[in-house]
Parts: C-alpha cells; structure tokens; sequence
C-alpha cells in the first residue's frame, strides 16, 4: 500500500504544479533547481516538465500498487519500502535531463555547470574538497 499512497501524493502534487505553477524561485512551492534558476524561462520550461514526470512517475506507482496488492504481495513489505523513494527521484532526474537539454540548445547552459556524474573531487590541504 506504500507504492498506492506514494504514487497517489506525487501524482497530486503534480496535478497542483500543473493546474498552478510557481511563478517565482521559491523553497515552499514548485521546483527548484540550479538549472531551473538560470532564466525565467527555464524556470517555466522546470515547473512544467516537473508536473508532468510527477503525474507520469506517480500514476506508474500507483498502478504498480494496486497490482502488487491484488496479488496479495503485500506481505513483502521490506522490499516495497526498500524501492518505493525510486519513484521520487526518477522525476527528478527527467526534469533535470530534459531542463539540460533545453538550455543546452538555447545556448543558456551556465559555464560553472558540470555533469552530476562527472564531478571528481580533489583533496586539499585543510577541511574543504575542491
């Protein structure tokens, strides 16, 4: 029942950021990123495409749910628990992919930006990684 309640939430908050997106960068309501904050622009492009992986992921949860309860395969709880947060950060790594792309081909992808999987930290002297 994690994955209905779950899905059921995202999908919620996705029909909220789709019938009514955040106009301005906030930490309450929308979403927020670094590259959602480049331009107004990429911040509608962000709420937009948010709200609709929030829908897409959240109703794949909540179908996904409703099978694994008609199944009876409630009983294995632990794994449901253990894989259910997948659900949450798969529309967030859509968006950002999506948001990249769209900046990217704007010419608007800031020069300070590094691919998440390409960050090699180098040890220095003292308390702080470079």
């Amino acid at each position: 029942m994690i994955f209905v309640a779950c899905g059921g939430l995202l999908m919620v908050v996705g029909l909220l950021w789709l019938i009514s997106p955040a106009k301005t960068p906030n930490r309450i309501y929308g979403y927020l990123s670094y590259l959602a904050q480049v331009n107004q622009d990429s911040f509608k492009f962000a709420q937009k495409w948010a709200s609709y992986y929030n829908i897409l992921f959240g109703g794949i949860q909540f179908v996904l749910g409703l099978i694994i309860h008609f199944l009876n395969w409630d009983r294995y709880f632990l794994v449901w628990l253990l894989t259910f947060y997948l659900f949450i950060i798969f529309p967030i790594i859509a968006t950002e992919k999506k948001l990249k792309v769209f900046l990217e081909k704007r010419g608007n992808l800031p020069p300070d930006y590094v691919e998440p999987d390409k960050v090699k930290k180098t040890r220095t002297k003292g308390f702080r990684d470079k």
